[in-house]
């Protein structure tokens, strides 16, 4: 009997000297941050750019990153061609001394000329590769994608995690709706094929600033040019695999307050006190700490309308030069009254654009009516496309400023602070 325990014992001890039989070193692994997808122009030819995360200092010399701590680069980019993205990616593997590691990916970067002509074939390969993830953030650049992933990040060394950080800020407040993998092959795949994608785009920031402050002064800056910016404000609407258009940042603002929440994100308004019409106006910044927007279809002999009520609890962060007194519950009434008014106006023109221009359902009334009704949804889903430039819609806005931060009156009134 002791005998067979040791047995036991030994056999039991011999199971934890195995180890990961297949196990890969960190250093023998390419971890992929971030892939691009283009279409070499006036071809069907995929042309796929990978930034790499690098281990070593000992990066390609298609290196573009910044610095790591030791001095080395912090990611590489590399490019390769294919039919396809499968093709590009198995590609992309040739010309690696290491194994090319996508399931750390996380983002992928659509360049503005496949986006035009058709990306049915990239979203097929990412619905079927297991090594991309449905939580990958997923964007639309009016440049190509490998413009955008070899382009720094500031005050991040790896340009993936940069872009990251700024989707998972978008996630809690922001103009912009973040759209992951999931998201965006849902809604492309559901009737009426209707998606959405953050915009990115290369801005010369620093010049734009530059001339504005040389015309004030009136003579020339000594100021050193700066690279362009990579900025996030815009959207980009896909209709049956295809980018149709880009909503500007004002309706890209709406555009969340429609399909999300308007929480989070900000109005701006220029006030005019009823009681002085004549006197100057002044800008009002808001910004909307809770606010709810809720859809609701009617049907009836004149057709479907869209009932659209949003209801926003503000804080008054900016008075500028307008000449506000916050301690007049009237004239804090009529600031309310302007931006409902304010944000009313700039709900009906994003419902409009996308009614009269677009004509693409990304207002999110598909969605609803077939919640609402769906057998009636079953019957009216394969016209929508004629249907939703015809369905009418009601706006009503309600806004309530909770407080004014953390003074009273604007800095420019002769009152003292409180």
């Amino acid at each position: 009997m002791r005998k067979l325990v040791l047995i036991m014992v030994c056999l039991s001890i011999a199971l934890l000297l195995t180890g990961c039989w297949d196990y890969k070193e960190v250093d023998r692994l390419a971890t992929v941050m971030a892939i691009g997808v283009d279409r070499v122009p006036g071809s069907e030819i995929i042309l796929l750019t990978a930034q790499i995360a690098s281990t070593q200092g000992n990066g390609s010399n298609k290196q573009t990153g910044g610095q790591r701590g030791d001095g080395g680069p912090a990611y590489t980019v590399m490019n390769s061609e294919g039919k396809s993205l499968s093709e590009a990616i198995r590609n992309l593997g040739a010309q690696s001394t290491r194994r090319i590691l996508i399931s750390h990916c996380k983002l992928i970067v659509i360049g503005e000329g496949l986006a035009k002509t058709g990306i049915g074939e990239i979203v097929d390969d990412l619905k079927r590769d297991r090594q991309f993830r449905r939580t990958d953030r997923i964007l639309t650049t009016d440049k190509t994608a490998k413009e955008i992933l070899e382009k720094d990040i500031a005050l991040e060394q790896v340009p993936a995690r940069g872009l990251d950080l700024i989707m998972q800020n978008f996630e809690t407040a922001g103009p912009v709706l973040p759209v992951n993998c999931n998201d965006f092959f849902v809604r492309l795949n559901e009737d009426p094929h209707v998606s959405s994608t953050p915009f990115a785009q290369l801005q010369d920031i620093d010049k734009e600033v530059t001339r504005q402050l040389e015309k004030a002064v009136g003579r020339p800056l000594d100021s050193e040019g700066k690279p362009k910016t990579l900025t996030i404000a815009k959207t980009a609407i896909f209709k049956d695999q295809r980018m149709v258009g880009v909503l500007n940042e004002e309706d890209t603002r709406a555009h969340r307050w429609l399909m999300d929440s308007p929480k989070g994100s900000s109005i701006t308004l220029t006030y005019t006190p009823k009681a002085q019409p004549n006197e100057e106006k002044g800008e009002i910044q808001l910004d909307i700490i809770d606010g709810k927007t809720t859809i609701m279809p009617q049907i009836s002999e004149n057709g479907i309308t869209m009932n659209i009520d949003m209801r926003a609890k503000v804080s008054l962060h900016e008075t500028g030069s307008a000449d506000v007194n916050v301690r007049d519950a009237q004239e804090i009434e009529q600031i309310q009254q302007q931006a409902e008014e304010a944000m009313k106006r700039q709900l009906e023109h994003t419902i409009d654009t996308a009614q009269k221009e677009l004509k693409s359902d990304y207002v999110g009334f598909s969605e609803n009516l077939h919640n609402s009704f769906p057998v009636d949804w079953k019957q009216v889903k394969d016209q929508w496309d004629n249907i939703f430039p015809t369905v009418n819609y009601h706006v009503s806005c309600e806004v309530e400023i909770l407080n004014t931060s953390i003074i009273s009156n604007p800095t420019l009134r002769s009152e003292p602070e409180e």
